[in-house]
């Protein structure tokens, strides 16, 4: 029995050890035009099969018989839309905003043949993307066979979506990254939209039967900087989408191409979108939140007015599919509100774990009594998920026996109470021992 104990034991933990670490669950709906088109895009679904994802591929034919919420819950943890065509319109948006308020993470792709359905989709969220027939040409930097195969260089942002490295060698054209389809703008109404990867300074975007020789209107074009191709949302539930004006930059065919002898980038590239819009990476984790009186290793939900206190806190971020020591470079910062905040200032590095980091700040509780809320909200536009950790504690006012003997503030009073002793003193010692002496010639006359 022991030994049958010590091998069922042995046996959950070697499954456990080769469990990948991701924090996300890994279900993800990829939805085609038709399912015909699943080919086309095999280097891709392969390569999220092999990070452990286990992908679900359908066209939009079929998609009336997948749910992406059932039963209040979501059964999916991920979705491309990569269809772009009229048969998207069997897509309901109302159902995708809805997954993505429950923390669904979406990726929606379009080309110049963007159905109603997927614009109707990107407005909700603040993107914008051209109208119809519209398409994004470069005649400076482009593929010879087509001025509509664009060679962007121009990534935005010190994010952790596109790693430095890959951002350097595309902006070189060491490994050139390869663009068609429609562009977007940002409306600016959900500022938690940032722009991932822009049109270069000649790039523009107009009709595609005009093969760009014919100019935009100067009032409705998108040209240079503000024609964005790639655009990401860190939603304040942590959900995460990317909209792209390119569902070739996913296809084989580009991740295939080579421009003078240089393979595309594309495959990087969208692999770096899909692990950062699928979570796995830029994600930070709250281990472990402790406050504690200075000197003292035990937490308390209560704490007296001013009152040395230690706030604590142990982050981790994951990549690479294990978690590491989270380095914030930008400051987080600690609150104690009761209305209005009371503290805000930022914690200091103290020390790291192999799997975390630890951020502390030594403070005094406010001179004032009542319940006060701790609170961590540290929130960036970088790309990592966003952190808030709230927690009640109350303060309260000195005890009877716990006022010092004497106050610094009754100092005054100190004096004048001892003044008047001191004077009644003396004036008990003039009235009880000082004897008047009568003259002669009184007590003559009393002889």
């Amino acid at each position: 029995m022991r030994s049958l104990l010590s091998l069922t034991l042995a046996l959950v933990a070697a499954i456990v050890h080769a469990a990948p670490a991701n924090p996300a669950s890994n279900k993800v709906l990829v939805v085609l035009n038709t399912e015909s088109e699943a080919p086309l895009f095999s280097l891709y679904v392969d390569s999220m099969r092999e990070r452990g994802f286990e992908v679900t591929v359908t066209g939009t034919d079929s998609i009336g018989k997948l749910q992406l919420v059932a039963f209040e819950e979501k059964a999916f943890d991920h979705l491309a839309l990569f269809a772009d065509s009229k048969s998207a319109q069997a897509i309901a948006p109302a159902k995708v905003i809805d997954f993505i308020n429950r923390g669904g993470n979406v990726v929606v792709a379009a080309s110049s043949n963007v159905g109603e359905s997927v614009r109707d989709i990107a407005i909700e969220l603040s993107a914008d993307f051209d109208e119809k027939g519209n398409a994004v040409f470069d005649h400076f930097q482009s593929l010879p066979n087509g001025k509509t195969r664009v060679l962007s260089k121009k990534i935005l942002g010190d994010t952790v979506i596109i790693p430095n490295s890959l951002k350097k060698t595309i902006a070189s054209g060491s490994t050139p990254l390869v663009f068609k389809g429609v562009g977007h703008r940002l409306t600016g109404k959900n500022p938690l939209v940032m722009p991932v990867l822009v049109g270069n300074p000649t790039s523009f975007s107009y009709l595609e039967s005009t093969r760009g020789n014919t100019a935009p209107p100067a009032a409705s074009a998108l040209v240079g900087s503000s024609l964005v191709l790639v655009s990401a949302l860190q939603a304040r539930n942590n959900a995460r989408v990317i909209f792209s004006g390119s569902v070739d930059l996913f296809k084989n065919e580009f991740f295939e191409l080579t421009v003078d002898s240089k393979k595309t980038a594309n495959k990087a590239f969208t692999d770096e979108l899909s692990k950062w819009v699928f979570q796995e990476k830029g994600v930070l984790e709250v281990r472990k939140v402790f406050h504690h009186r200075a000197g003292e290793d035990k937490q308390h939900g209560s704490y007296r007015i001013k009152e040395d206190l230690v706030y604590e806190i142990e982050l981790s971020e994951f990549h690479d599919n294990k978690w590491h020591p989270y380095k914030s470079s930008t400051p987080i910062q600690f609150s104690a509100t009761m209305l209005d905040p009371y503290i805000r200032q930022n914690l200091t590095f103290l020390k790291s774990t192999p799997s975390s980091s630890i951020y502390t700040l030594p403070f005094m509780t406010p001179d004032v009594y009542g319940v006060f809320t701790f609170a961590v909200e540290h929130k960036r536009r970088e790309g990592y998920s966003w952190i808030a950790v709230k927690e009640d504690v109350s303060i309260h006012p000195f005890r009877h026996d716990e006022y010092p003997r004497f106050l610094s503030a009754a100092f005054p009073y100190y004096a004048n109470v001892v003044s008047m002793m001191g004077g009644f003193v003396v004036l008990s010692a003039v009235v009880l021992y000082h004897r008047e002496t009568l003259g002669e010639d009184k007590k003559v006359k009393k002889e």
